[in-house]
Formats: structure tokens, sequence, C-alpha cells
């Protein structure tokens, strides 16, 4: 089978952006339903209102809107139906050579633009340079991490930064410098790994070109989890739009594993990017960063990180992709 040059382009240059994946439809709806998601917490939000986009008066989100640590809304009925979007399914089936795939419980991103006009209690967030793998196996592939783009995504709106070809070159990298730095490793299984700036700077160096990855409503950005990679906020006058999707083979789980990972799944929680590890980012969190366990304003943990607003639909397509075979 002719390997897809969208394919070679990301073995290549560590990311690429897949065209026209998701419908136009899905988006909109997708965009619709994650305002009114924040909306529904009822803290005081008001789309229409700028100066209600404030975190008094919004749900728990990292960085002004990425939202994760809600098992609700990684469970939500929208969020899965991206998931099952049949142009994103293929892609996956394409990269791995199997359409026997199970699926992330990962977070979205409602992000308002920040700045004039737009959100003014935060700023917009720096440069944190990072991979999600174990700093232990950067010399081999693992995972290719996505995001389903669902808004307009240009220079100024948000979104993936990476440094190209960057994936490549860790294990020079760290030859040269004399290994990594044990302060930027968070272990085994969190399989991430923060860079200091000058070894930042180093990749710099090397050649690696720092992208601003620009994408259209619809399209599918992948990257190998070893890409330097940050999140840019949107200070244009865009909202930013997008779900963070990653499969892998069903075969790469035990069953006890598979059972673990449907019980998750029933206890609407939500994992890291890595489908097959069964990582909870809320019971994670209290151990390495109990302030980033979801709140409400008032500082008390919120109740509403229990169960989706809207449930999602116990069909085929959704259990083959936590793992369930009949």
């Amino acid at each position: 089978m002719t390997k897809s040059q969208w394919l070679i382009d990301l073995e290549r240059d560590g990311y690429v952006v897949v065209p026209g994946v998701v419908s136009q439809e899905a988006c909109e709806e997708f965009q619709e339903r994650a305002v009114q998601w924040i909306e529904a917490f009822g803290y005081g939000f008001k789309r229409d209102d700028p100066s209600t986009w404030k975190t008094e008066l919004m749900p728990f989100g990292h960085h002004g809107g990425m939202y994760n640590r809600y098992g609700g809304v990684v469970h939500e009925d929208f969020v899965w139906k991206i998931r099952t979007e049949p142009g994103i399914l293929k892609t996956f089936a394409e990269i791995w050579g199997t359409d026997d795939l199970i699926v992330s419980f990962d977070g979205i991103n409602a992000t308002t633009p920040l700045g004039p006009g737009g959100r003014e209690d935060i700023k917009p967030t720096r440069p944190w340079p990072h991979i999600d793998q174990n700093v232990r196996r950067v010399d081999r592939f693992e995972l290719y991490q996505g995001i389903a783009n669902l808004g307009i995504n240009g220079p100024d709106d948000g979104g993936l930064v990476v440094m190209k070809g960057s994936h490549l070159l860790h294990e020079r990298h760290f030859a040269e410098r004399g290994g990594w730095r044990p302060e930027g490793d968070k272990g085994e299984k969190e399989n991430s790994y923060l860079f200091s700036d000058d070894e930042w700077e180093w990749f710099k160096k090397a050649g690696c070109e720092t992208v601003k990855v620009c994408a259209n409503p619809g399209d599918l950005i992948l990257w190998d989890s070893r890409t330097v990679h940050w999140n840019q906020s949107p200070t244009g006058g865009n909202w930013r739009f997008a779900t963070y999707i990653c499969y892998c083979p069903r075969s790469l789980m035990s069953a006890a594993d598979l059972e673990k990972k449907k019980a998750i799944f029933d206890d609407r929680k939500g994992t890291t990017h890595w489908p097959y590890l069964n990582v909870v980012m809320a019971d994670r969190d209290l151990t390495l960063e109990p302030e980033a366990v979801p709140r409400k304003p008032d500082g008390s943990i919120d109740e509403k990180n229990r169960r989706p607003f809207n449930e999602p639909p116990l069909s085929k397509e959704v259990l083959s992709l936590v793992g369930v075979r009949a």
C-alpha cells in the first residue's frame, strides 16, 4: 500500500496538518456545544459579554480554556461525536495499519481571545517547550498525538507551536548535554519532559524551525509525541475551538487493562494523551498538582466534576473506541 504524502511529511517533520477531515457542520455544532458547556455551570459567564470572560465566572481550565480535568467535558456527547468521526478514524487507521483502535479520554480547548476586546484577566501563555513521551524512550516512535481543529486557527488564533524536526534530535541533544535534567522529568508513567531555556536554545541552534501550526476548521493536526511543542493563547479576535484526540491499536492493552479502561469510562473520568496507559487526570493531579483539581470560584472543589451534562451514546462506535468488543 502506498503511503500517503501527509504521513511521509509527518515522519520527516514531526508534525502535519491533514486537511478537511471533519465536516463544517460538525465543527459548527462543536463550537456551539462547547460554549453551552461553559455557560451550563451557571457561574455568570455569558458568551456575548466579554466583561464576564474571567476566571471567577468560568469553570476551571488551564491557560484560559484548556479543559481536561472535568470528567464531564471529556465524555460529553458532542466530544465523543468528534472522536467517532469517520475521517479521523480513517487517518489513524492508516498510521497504525489497523482499524482496531482505542482512544484517549482527552479534553477540549474552548478559549476566548485574550487582550483588548477579549479576556483581560489573564496574560497570554509563555512558551513551555515540552514533549509528551518518556524521556527514557525518545529513541523510538511511540505515539502520534492529535488535535481536531474545529475553529479558525491562524497565526494569532492560538494553538499548537512545534519545533520542526526536533523529534529526531533527542539522542544527540542529551548525549551532548550529558543526559536529561531530573527536574524536567515527570517520571516513568507521566510521559512528559519540560525543557529548560538553555535546552530549548539547543534545538534552535540545531536548526529546528519554530512553527505556529495554522489550520482551517475541520483539519486534523498530528504530531509525534517526541516533537518539542507548546500551546499558544489566541490574541486575535477569534475563539480557539479544538479537541485533543489520540488513538492506538487495541492490541497494546492487556485484557486486564481493557477492563480498567472500561471502568474509567463508566466513571466518566479523563485520562492523559496515552490511550493504553489508563493514567487518570484527576487522580494524578491529587498527587502532583492538588491545585489543578477543578474548583469553583470560591476555591471549593467543583461538584460538577462528576458526570457529563449530556451523556455519550453507548453505541457500537463509542464502545469500540473504549475497547469493548461484543
